[in-house]
């Protein structure tokens, strides 16, 4: 703007210098001049005026420059800051969609599993649950002598409980009992996972929570496992038994004498083969000694067990091993007797005709009490600072026909022998060997649904004769029969 002022000022100085010439030298042209020159001062300063009028708008301008820089400035930062903020978020938003993308979409409301039926699947989670479980009704009639007197034994057999011939309680008969204490819940859950596959756990538990001594009605556990890449840890049947050979079908809770069976914690890792499998186990221990004095019985290692299983197309062959070892120790000086002693099992089903099944079982050992059914429990007896086991032998056949397929009948007998060494008969009663029988026809008016009867009769034969205070009389053998009814709800 100062160069176009001095355009100007050079414009008028021309104009004034070409006027002056222009006038004419003589007075009466002075007034005319000097009238000329102040106009032109005035014009002069009018675009001086004008000219600072120019320079404050162009300050004013520069002014406004130099803000609109500060706001670009300004807003520039805003846009990285905002530019930032939102890559950030865009980075979050895409590890959370690659995280959705690998986790298994969630169910909106619990639904089937279809890959396991009866199972569904938790909403929001990879793991399916079932519940289970039946109400049963039993009602028993011991129409001569009788087959328990505990809590638990009135409607669930104990065949050493059977009195022997004239003696005071083998006069006592009719007794008749009903429980529901068998009725069972159960949970099961399958779980999968990227590390070790399917993983499985069970929980189970029935009514019998008091024993087979006292009242009873109380929730008790029966299973408690965990399962995964093969191994089993917790409580379940023990690897000694075979579920498939172990007698068929009964009314009875306890069924027949002569298989193993029992529940117990353990950790258990299980290979399968092409028809079969292999388990091996390490069980909790419990030394069943019976002794005169106090039991001081010491359990230092846990049960070994090694079974070998064959599933061909004609039925099953299974085989166990079993290994304890049997301490005691009463805390005195040179009272630690001990004893390492064994078991085996061999189990064969055979298919016969249509679904009939027969099926076989047999226990043998010096070290098998507690894991026989309906036995004595005990597998040694401790003399002074010595431990004598008791040999066991034990055996079950049975045999399941289907009249129908709705109406079925099983029949199982079994039996146990029992070496129980001489002169001890103060820490063991000497029975010499257990026998049973069971037979049933059970209807199943619809597929969760059974009604059934059933006949058992026990017999017990003691290795030398017992005296019964009441009758003063002597005897070595005794038997008891009942009849048991039953209805079973499944769900």
């Amino acid at each position: 703007m100062t160069h176009n002022t001095a355009k100007i000022l050079s414009v008028l100085a021309l104009g004034v210098g070409a006027a002056i010439s222009s006038v004419p030298a003589h007075a009466d042209d002075m007034s005319d001049l000097k009238a000329l020159i102040k106009e032109l001062k005035g014009q002069v300063n009018e675009q001086k005026a004008q000219v600072r009028d120019l320079k404050a708008q162009v300050g004013d301008l520069n002014a406004q420059v130099r803000s609109q820089k500060t706001q670009v400035s300004d807003q520039g930062a805003q846009v990285q800051n905002q530019s930032a903020v939102l890559q950030k978020v865009e980075a979050q938003q895409q590890a959370l969609e690659q995280k959705q993308a690998a986790a298994p979409a969630p169910a909106a409301t619990i639904a089937a599993d279809a890959k396991n039926p009866g199972y569904y699947t938790v909403p929001g989670t990879s793991t399916s649950v079932k519940i289970g479980g039946y109400v049963k009704l039993d009602v028993v009639d011991d129409v001569s002598g009788n087959l328990g007197t505990g809590a638990f034994t009135k409607t669930a057999t104990d065949f050493t409980s059977i009195p022997l011939d004239k003696s005071q309680a083998s006069h006592r008969n009719g007794q008749v009992n009903f429980t529901a204490q068998e009725s069972r819940l159960n949970m099961t859950t399958l779980t999968q996972t990227d590390s070790v596959g399917e993983v499985k756990s069970v929980i189970e538990s029935d009514f019998y929570g008091n024993g087979r001594n006292n009242s009873g009605n109380v929730v008790r556990l029966r299973h408690a496992y965990v399962s995964a890449a093969g191994f089993t840890a917790g409580q379940t049947w023990s690897t000694f038994m075979d579920l498939d050979t172990a007698g068929p079908e009964t009314l009875d809770f306890d069924g027949p004498v002569g298989y193993a069976f029992i529940r117990q914690p353990q950790i258990r890792y299980s290979a399968a083969l092409p028809a079969g499998g292999v388990d091996v186990a390490v069980e909790s221990p419990s030394g069943d000694i019976a002794t005169s004095n106090a039991d001081n019985h010491i359990d230092k290692a846990p049960d070994l067990i090694a079974k070998y299983s064959l599933d061909p197309s004609w039925g099953h062959v299974a085989l166990a091993g079993l290994g304890r070892y049997l301490a005691t120790d009463s805390g005195l000086s040179g009272q630690h007797a001990n004893k390492m002693v064994y078991g085996v099992m061999a189990g064969l089903g055979i298919k016969t005709f249509g679904k009939d099944m027969l099926v076989f079982q047999t226990v043998d050992g010096n070290g098998v009490g507690r894991y026989m059914n309906q036995g004595q429990g005990v597998s040694a007896i401790q003399v002074g600072s010595s431990l004598k086991p008791i040999n066991i032998w034990g055996g079950t056949v049975g045999y399941t026909h289907f009249w129908t397929d709705a109406l079925r009948s099983n029949v199982a007998y079994g039996y146990d022998k029992f070496g129980t060494p001489t002169g001890e008969s103060a820490a063991q009663t000497p029975i010499k060997n257990l026998s049973s029988v069971h037979a049933n026809l059970i209807w199943s008016p619809w597929t969760s649904a059974d009604v059934g009867l059933e006949y058992i009769y026990g017999h017990l034969e003691t290795s030398t004769p017992q005296f019964d205070s009441g009758t003063r009389t002597w005897a070595s053998k005794g038997s008891a029969s009942r009849i048991e009814g039953s209805v079973k709800y499944s769900f």
